[in-house]
């Protein structure tokens, strides 16, 4: 028992240690760049937080690849592209971090917009109710004064 402890203890020493050597790393033939890559997990997080909400999951998720291709289709990059851009920028764990930042703030920008944009409606909502009562209150006058 203490031989397998000791092994497998050995074990994830020498296999934490290993490092990918950057420089051997080989580019992808059709690499994506960082700033277009930014822009295409963007637009994929969006798909993934609108399958998140609503009511029918099941329907949803059927849906989920058809998203995914329109994402692919409206960047005019292939899965296995994506993939393998992925995989190149993931050995540089600083270069993920730009990219990942680089989501997150497009994702907080798109968030700030949405909300300008709900207050907006619920600006102009509000206006239209003040509206509608007008409306209601000139007809119940004229109702009464036509008595």
């Amino acid at each position: 028992m203490k031989k397998l402890i000791v092994a497998c203890s050995l074990l994830f020493t020498i296999t934490s240690c290993y490092n990918v050597n950057e420089s051997m790393q080989e580019v992808p033939e059709n690499l994506i760049t960082k700033d277009k890559l930014i822009t295409v997990m963007t637009d994929i997080q969006l798909v993934e937080a609108g399958l998140a909400v609503g009511e029918n999951r099941n329907f949803r998720y059927d849906l989920k690849p058809k998203y995914y291709k329109v994402v692919l289709d409206t960047h005019n990059i292939s899965l296995l592209q994506l993939k393998q851009s992925i995989n190149y920028y993931q050995a540089s764990p600083k270069v993920m971090e730009e990219i990942y930042d680089g989501v997150l703030a497009n994702l907080s920008k798109f968030q700030s917009e949405v909300v300008l944009e709900k207050e907006e409606f619920d600006r102009v909502r509000d206006s239209l109710a003040i509206v509608n009562d007008s409306i209601a209150l000139v007809n119940t006058i004229d109702t009464i004064s036509e008595k």
